[in-house]
């Protein structure tokens, strides 16, 4: 854990930002010991406790409800106090559209492509991801979408899935970030990199490296 503190504070990139990634990313995969020291560690890197809530609450769609449970037991035991977020009482027409427009702002002109996809899966599930995932969680208050993409970057790189990882990568980029920042997440997340996860990491800097990776 020495080592990866340290690596949180190396020069080149935001301390608070890579924890929380890492926060999220962690909690996503299971790994509580490291979500544990960082919520202990939260004062001295700069991440407050709406912060911290907004990243355990987007375990949901990531990770299943179980683990942003646990995530969150472990935030709210360090803060002692009454959560800082405040309830989401927006009306499900607001919470749909509140989720197209954050999906589009994460796929852009492949929007309809993507959501036809979901729909080749199972009907129900485009009304899913933009409701539940997107208008409940990603378009919630308490973190910019950008930096729910670079929370979103750990997660699914550590969870070795590809696919999903490119796409948020190119979320990322849309909303904000530059390359060196998207890099700096993936690095910072391979020190939690299990052996299928590390290779996908490796691909992923590849393929920002070779521009592959388009906003």
């Amino acid at each position: 854990m020495t080592e990866l503190f340290q690596a949180l504070r190396a020069p080149g990139g935001d301390p608070a930002l890579r924890a929380l990634a890492l926060f999220h990313g962690a909690a996503v995969v299971g790994r509580f010991d490291v979500v544990e020291a960082l919520v202990g560690a939260a004062d001295e890197l700069g991440l407050d406790a709406a912060r911290l809530e907004a990243a355990g609450l987007q375990v949901v769609p990531y990770g299943g409800f179980p683990r942003a449970i646990e995530a969150l037991g472990l935030v709210a035991a360090a803060r002692g106090g009454p959560p800082a977020s405040a309830p989401d009482d927006r009306a499900p027409e607001t919470l749909a559209a509140a989720g197209r427009d954050a999906f589009e702002r994460v796929y852009g002109d492949n929007t309809d492509a993507v959501l036809a996809q979901l729909a080749d899966l199972h009907g129900e599930l485009p009304g899913h991801v933009l409701t539940a995932a997107y208008g409940k969680v990603l378009a919630e208050g308490g973190l910019p979408l950008g930096e729910r993409e670079l929370l979103a970057v750990c997660a699914l790189a550590l969870a070795a899935l590809p696919a999903p990882l490119g796409s948020h990568i190119r979320g990322a980029l849309r909303n904000g970030f530059p390359v060196a920042a998207v890099e700096d997440i993936l690095r910072i997340s391979s020190f939690l990199a299990d052996d299928r996860a590390s290779p996908v990491i490796a691909q992923a800097l590849d393929r920002l490296t070779r521009k592959v990776y388009r906003p």
